[in-house]
């Protein structure tokens, strides 16, 4: 069968262009640093790195939820550790009042008046522009005294909640949703539920060492050790929640680090053999260019029509 010479000058184009573009490939990864670089280079590989930069955005929006856990959790932390310090400054106050050696007690109601004063500051406590005790009130001051009890002597509460009992829920991973808060209610008035209303008990505590009535000063104590453990139970219940928090935040780290190595196994150049590979095919590149030379130079015989 002869051979003709556009049969000739078409296969050395070919095999020179097929080597041109796996020179070019080999280029570009070189380039880019990705041995994949569009879907049709590894179809199946690109296929599991979609799967795992999938998992990696997850795991991100997982880690944002847990970053902002992890601060409002603290900044409740951090105050319910200031009103367990005045609570503290209350039993002392109140044993003080209480020893029958105390003659006057009003420089321990106006002490008592203060440590009030600061615990509704701290109740009003503000973290980015929202209060941390209102529940999912977060716009309005949860906690505001009540004048009229102050003015007419009215038995009612000194301070009102206008919070409300809702929960900040948090995604910390597929399966758990953990709140970020406790509310109002649940730190300063467990009078409902067998525990104290810290502000009307400090209040009263305060009444009583004006009207120097050791009696009623005695019957407090009992809620102030009280109202230290409802508070202990609030810190509690931060304290778990965040080492929750913490332990996933620390799982999706080592997640992460096992899925990005699993990704650069996939898609990342190994410049050593790819370089390697790269010069042998510019070689190759190099002799077919000087072979097809040959083959496919005219010579006087081909212009002749010598077979």
């Amino acid at each position: 069968m002869r051979i003709t010479d556009t049969f000739r000058y078409r296969t050395v184009i070919s095999n020179l262009n097929r080597s041109r573009e796996r020179m070019n490939d080999l280029q570009e990864q070189l380039a880019t640093g990705k041995r994949i670089n569009r879907p049709s280079d590894d179809p199946e590989a690109m296929s599991n790195a979609m799967k795992l930069r999938s998992i990696l955005e997850s795991n991100f929006q997982f880690q944002n939820n847990i970053q902002d856990s992890i601060t409002q959790l603290s900044v409740q932390e951090e105050a319910l550790n200031q009103i367990y310090d005045v609570l503290i400054q209350v039993k002392e106050l109140t044993l003080e009042g209480a020893s029958d050696t105390i003659t006057v007690r009003s420089s321990i109601a106006e002490q008592l008046q203060f440590t009030l004063d600061n615990l509704l500051e701290i109740a009003n406590s503000k973290f980015n522009g929202k209060y941390i005790f209102g529940g999912t009130e977060t716009l309005n001051k949860p906690f505001t005294l009540n004048e009229n009890v102050l003015r007419f002597s009215l038995d009612d509460k000194i301070v009102e909640y206008r919070g409300n009992n809702g929960k900040i829920n948090r995604k910390i991973n597929e399966q758990t949703t953990i709140a970020v808060n406790v509310t109002g209610l649940e730190v300063f008035d467990q009078s409902a539920g067998g525990g104290v209303d810290i502000f009307q008990m400090i209040f009263d505590l305060k009444k009583f060492m004006i009207e120097d009535d050791t009696t009623a000063i005695n019957g407090k104590i009992e809620d102030v050790s009280i109202s230290i453990e409802q508070i202990l139970k609030s810190f509690l219940k931060i304290g778990t929640r965040k080492q929750l928090v913490q332990f996933n935040d620390d799982r999706f780290i080592t997640q992460n680090i096992e899925v990005r190595a699993a990704l650069s196994n996939l898609e990342d150049t190994d410049f050593a053999t790819t370089f390697v590979n790269f010069k042998a095919e510019e070689n190759a590149l190099n002799s077919a260019l000087s072979a097809g030379a040959r083959v496919i130079a005219p010579s006087l015989l081909d212009f002749l029509g010598v077979v």
